[in-house]
């Protein structure tokens, strides 16, 4: 179960879009924003590996047929969420984004993660490696475990953007990180389209 655990939080360590949306969520919004958005990115974390403990060693295979298309779909996913990101920022509209609840960051994290084909892949990768053959109880453990496991380091991407917002002199810095982490995310996407081709 501890591997389970340690898997997760080097999984949400990785930087990649995910841990960019995060730390701008955090330092745009603040700690409470970027908390649900780290929520939302450990539960798609926890779908994905009752999916690949449980039944992921006969399901995801069937999926390689359909892997650029995925891989495509889901780099257009990101390139468009690095734009809309980026435009939001470039309107000077803090009060609207600053009016949000902290709970509405918690379903498109959950969303990008559960669309990110890097994801899928990292927990297919897992199945074998974790003792889980033949026990639905054992795998959700596991499952459990991973979870909490990448909710620990979400929270803590959460913590440091938070604390970087705060220490920034105005909104208008807080909007730069922001958009810099947007960026950041469309990049990932123009990198993965061409690379799945």
């Amino acid at each position: 179960m501890w591997t389970a655990f340690v898997f997760g939080a080097v999984v949400a360590g990785s930087i990649g879009p995910i841990a960019l949306l995060i730390f701008g969520t955090a330092a745009r919004q603040g700690f409470a924003a970027g908390i649900f958005a780290g929520l939302g990115a450990a539960s798609a974390d926890l779908f994905y590996a009752l999916a690949a403990l449980s039944i992921g060693a006969a399901l995801l295979p069937r999926l390689t047929a359909y892997a650029q298309a995925i891989e495509v779909g889901c780099a257009l996913l990101l390139v468009g969420l690095g734009l809309a990101i980026l435009m939001r920022q470039a309107r000077r509209d803090e009060m609207a984004i600053e009016a949000k609840p902290a709970s509405s960051s918690l379903l498109p994290t959950f969303m990008l993660t559960i669309a990110n084909p890097m994801t899928l892949v990292v927990f297919a990768g897992i199945v074998p490696q974790l003792p889980v053959a033949g026990s639905y109880a054992n795998a959700a453990t596991h499952a459990l475990a991973l979870a909490a496991g990448s909710a620990l380091v979400q929270i803590a991407i959460a913590a440091v953007g938070a604390a970087l917002g705060q220490a920034l002199p105005g909104a208008g810095w807080r909007r730069a990180v922001s958009a810099v982490a947007a960026f950041g995310i469309f990049v990932f996407g123009v990198y993965s389209l061409f690379a799945a081709f």
